[in-house]
């Protein structure tokens, strides 16, 4: 990596999970002027785990909902934490995964209501979209479900955070054993569950199915993108304060760095995808129309709306005092 003005580079100590829209970054064929990175990589629920609670990470992928949490609580106000306006992750390979008990009749997300639900984190974004796409679509509010945390709490985020238990309104059960949410269900003690394969595993089984096929999951998609034009993301970038009060101009040089990995990345795929798809102009045309241009917009005003409901979401549940302030809590670039 390059020095800036004589003066020897910056050293980021970095936490991502595997993200092919970080491999330019990786390879080297995008720098950032007067950085070094030293990576790591590994499963987000795990990362996101140790920066709650070593703070080990100078910058790294996070939680969104972790992150705003933190952000509004005084005891957490030492890790001086801020994020760039860069989201690199949905929360798709969770929410393709709604494990469904047969005797639960559930036709389609409208059913949900009423049930017995399991994920893995109450308080993880891709748990926090769930709450949106079922109120927002279908009138189905937190409030009617019972939920059930399937992470044992040496392992669960809310636990960290203090939102595991007492959430006002809601019914939150917390399950000890990694294994327990897959056997209830199992059991038919739950209804719905979605788990991650890290922390609390999901089989399908005689008595359970996968309900969120590609076909649900695309038209509810689809309809949530069309009425709030928003689409699911629920990881953003954080950095510590201390880098950026050191050189102002930090956030904007990571910032474009991120924009221009992913524009290759994109293009890396364009180009491979001609190997793969019949298609291939008509497959990202469909999915242009549907989802918008760019699947991962980074930005503050691109994402905004999205942001909103993620906050109005939070408080709506009691985890957020009231609705974030997006402007005051990512850097603007």
């Amino acid at each position: 990596m390059a020095e800036s003005a004589g003066m020897p580079a910056t050293k980021l100590k970095v936490g991502f999970s595997s993200n092919p829209r970080l491999k330019p970054l990786l390879d080297g064929a995008v720098t950032v002027e007067g950085v070094e990175f030293e990576w790591e990589f590994g499963n987000p629920g795990a990362l996101f785990h140790r920066q709650l609670s070593e703070n080990c990470f100078d910058m790294c992928e996070f939680s969104i909902a972790d992150y705003l949490v933190t952000a509004h609580r005084p005891d957490w106000a030492h890790v001086q934490w801020l994020a760039l306006p860069v989201f690199i992750s949905k929360p798709l390979f969770l929410l393709r995964k709604f494990h469904v008990w047969k005797g639960a009749g559930i036709k389609s997300f409208a059913d949900f209501g009423g049930k017995r639900l399991g994920v893995p984190d109450y308080g993880m974004t891709a748990a926090v979209w769930t709450r949106i796409m079922l109120r927002v679509l279908h009138g189905v509010h937190s409030k009617d479900i019972t939920w059930y945390n399937g992470r044992p709490a040496d392992k669960r985020h809310g636990h960290l955070l203090g939102i595991d238990h007492d959430v006002p309104g809601v019914k939150l059960i917390n399950l000890e054993r990694d294994t327990a949410l897959n056997e209830m269900i199992h059991r038919g003690e739950v209804d719905i569950a979605f788990g991650d394969d890290a922390t609390v595993p999901l089989r399908e089984g005689p008595e359970v199915y996968v309900f969120s096929t590609p076909e649900v999951l695309r038209a509810t998609l689809t309809d949530l993108y069309q009425q709030e034009k928003a689409s699911p993301v629920n990881h953003t970038v954080i950095i510590k304060k201390h880098f950026v009060d050191a050189d102002p101009d930090l956030p904007a040089r990571l910032y474009r760095a991120f924009e221009e990995s992913k524009r290759l990345s994109y293009e890396e795929a364009r180009q491979a995808a001609e190997g793969y798809l019949l298609f291939p102009d008509q497959d990202f045309s469909r999915q242009a129309r549907q989802l918008g241009d760019d699947p991962y917009p980074f930005g503050l005003d691109e994402n905004r709306r999205t942001l909103e409901l993620i906050g109005e979401q939070l408080a709506m549940d009691g985890l957020l005092p009231k609705k974030p302030d997006i402007d005051r809590l990512w850097l603007k670039v």
